[in-house]
């Protein structure tokens, strides 16, 4: 019996009907349209270049659909969309819009509740369904919207498990691995050996490898919670691997819904055994989950530092290929 309904739900998951990435709705970011990845801080000087990047971003969104008990989201659910542009995709994606084209697909995400049963075939086979619309995404951006130009693969959350996924199938060790001025795998813990070829970077202006960070308050109790122990920490306030305390007057600014503008000095951050540690923010507006975790914060938190490392590494990568065609 169990052999009869393991090959049932073989079936019923591979005669589910792929998406549609020729559907623009099916988007929830596209450098030709308005949406809001195109958002920009008030006052803070920066302005939205994608119709002159020389770059393309390809984001994964993190999990929004925080209701239901196992399954799949719907690409249909309109509430559940709108949360995805007016969070992610603005507090996030928009980071990369001063050196980067923006492409971030809707995706049939697994529902939360996934992740506290993960290792049940039921939620493997719903974030396997997420996975496949997104290879899905990314096959159509490679063979539609591409057009041979340098990439960059970021995610949070579920977003980031998935990036890894994408990585390790389309960029480790293949001929696109040229190709990668780096990948953003923010809010969900990597292991160094889950790739063969990509290196973690630890340096603000290295190209071509990842950079990982899961943000945590001081001295979190999670000794406990083994899937961080020796992660890669990166930390946004220096680039670099260093277990150095690294002082908030690098913090060089946030975002909250709760204010406008951007705020500086905030926090000092340090890299710890699988985690990124940070000082209390001196500003409302981020309060930590259970055990100190400021998962919901990873981007934001750093906003203006992320987006000055992503010019960074693409200005550099472009100077390197320059220079190597010539």
């Amino acid at each position: 019996m169990r052999q009869l309904f393991l090959v049932y739900l073989f079936l019923a998951f591979s005669s589910v009907k792929a998406v549609d990435y020729a559907q623009l709705p099916n988007w929830a970011a596209l450098p030709d349209r308005a949406d809001n990845a195109d958002w920009i801080p008030v006052q803070s000087g920066w302005s939205d270049k994608q119709d002159s990047a020389s770059v393309d971003v390809f984001y994964i969104h993190p999990t929004t659909a925080l209701s239901g008990y196992s399954g799949n989201a719907s690409l249909n659910d309109k509430a559940l969309n709108r949360r995805t542009d007016e969070f992610p995709i603005k507090y996030q994606a928009s980071v990369f819009n001063g050196s980067c084209k923006v492409y971030a697909p809707r995706y049939r995400q697994a529902v939360l509740h996934n992740f506290f049963t993960r290792h049940t075939e039921k939620s493997q086979q719903a974030f396997d369904l997420a996975y496949q619309d997104i290879k899905a995404a990314f096959q159509y951006y490679l063979e539609h919207f591409n057009h041979g130009r340098p990439i960059i693969i970021a995610g949070h959350s579920q977003g980031s498990m998935h990036a890894q996924r994408l990585l390790r199938e389309f960029f480790d060790g293949t001929s696109l691995q040229q190709k990668l001025v780096e990948a953003y795998i923010i809010g969900y813990p990597t292991q160094e050996n889950q790739f063969q070829f990509l290196q973690v970077s630890n340096h603000p202006d290295t190209f071509g490898g990842y950079i990982s960070y899961c943000t945590f308050g001081m001295d979190a109790p999670i000794s406990f919670l083994t899937e961080y122990t020796n992660a890669v920490v990166v930390n946004p306030l220096s680039w670099t691997t260093e277990k150095t305390f690294v002082a908030a007057e690098y913090h060089l600014g946030a975002i909250s819904k709760q204010w406008q503008g951007i705020k500086k000095n905030l926090c000092g951050a340090r890299c710890g055994n699988g985690v990124l540690e940070i000082q209390k923010p001196s500003a409302s507006g981020f309060i930590p989950m259970a055990y100190k975790n400021y998962h919901l914060f990873d981007y934001a938190l750093f906003y203006a530092n992320i987006r000055e490392n992503v010019a960074l590494r693409v200005k550099t990568f472009m100077e390197t290929r320059k220079s190597t065609q010539q």
